[in-house]
Parts: C-alpha cells; structure tokens; sequence
C-alpha cells in the first residue's frame, strides 16, 4: 500500500519524467501519458490516446511508453493496441515486450519508476491531418490461468511518443 509520501514522490517523478521525455523529444514531435490507477490497470479497461499528425509527408516512428514501479511483478508484458484510421479502417496488434533481462534487472531507464520506450509503428506515413485512435489494453496473464489480471499491478502510467523517424527515440 502506497503512503501519501510516497504517492507523492511518484507523481513528483512521474511529472518530472514527463518534463524530460517532452524537453528531449525534437521539434514535429508528440507525446501524452495517461496515469493509471493505484490498484493497477484494469483487465479490458485501454488507455486511449488522439493522434494529430501534422506531418503527413515524413515517415514517423511510435513508441509506447511505459512507466512502473518495483511492485511489477513480472519481466514482460503483453499488450494489444488498436490504431484507428480516420477512414475508418483499424489495425489490431498483440505485442509482446520484454522489461528485464534474465537477471532481473529492468531494461528501462530510471531508479524507482522505470520508464521504458517499446517500438510499436516504425517508418509508418500517417496521410491525414485528422485525428487517429490509438487504444491500448493491457493482456497479462498469471502463469497457468486463461484469463487476464483483473487489475495489473505496478503500472504507473501509459503513454505514447511519436516523432519523424529515426533508429531510436531520444
């Protein structure tokens, strides 16, 4: 159970975070996070996002963003994404990421909260300046169990960066 002290210092982090992923990013890109709740995200339950793309002629990159906490209780996790077009067509992904070696040591950046960028669209063209759907659900499962985690635990907040291509985000 988190002390108002330490939900404290985690928004702090988070909100600090937030400033440092939006100060590095280069001009013509974006992000947004969404902060989740504390007793984890919710089984069928997506972070949704509005993406403007205001350069229709660059190929861009989209990463997810991802930031939990050291009650993660796993060394991976599994998503499923929907990106809707404007024209109504929608890709459906199931994306499988690794967030720690087999060590256990989280691949993400940071001490405490620990952000990771997870590659989902690269060298994608985005054609229309109206706004695409980009929906994200969490699909971890226990070890032997059929079903989902009711509630995810550790997951601090989920987000998105998307910026004209490049070989890494900055």
């Amino acid at each position: 159970m988190r002390t108002s002290k330490t939900l404290l210092s985690s928004s702090f982090l988070c909100g600090a975070a937030l400033w440092l992923l939006q100060s590095c990013s280069g001009a013509g890109s974006q992000s947004d996070f969404q902060e989740l709740p504390e007793a984890g995200w919710p089984l069928r339950t997506p972070v949704r996002f509005s993406l403007t793309v205001k350069d229709s002629l660059s190929d861009q990159s989209l990463w997810i963003a991802l930031r939990h906490d050291q009650d993660y209780p796993f060394s991976n996790i599994f998503l499923i994404t929907t990106l809707s077009h404007p024209n109504g067509s929608v890709i459906t992904d199931t994306l499988s990421y690794d967030l720690a070696a087999s060590d256990g040591q989280w691949l993400g950046s940071g001490n405490g909260i620990i952000t990771h960028q997870l590659p989902f669209k690269k060298g994608v063209r985005f054609d229309s300046a109206k706004p695409y759907e980009l929906s994200i659900y969490q699909a971890v499962r226990s070890l032997g169990s059929q079903e989902g985690m009711a509630f995810l635990p550790g997951v601090l907040s989920v987000g998105y960066l998307l910026e004209k291509s490049t070989s890494n985000p900055k």
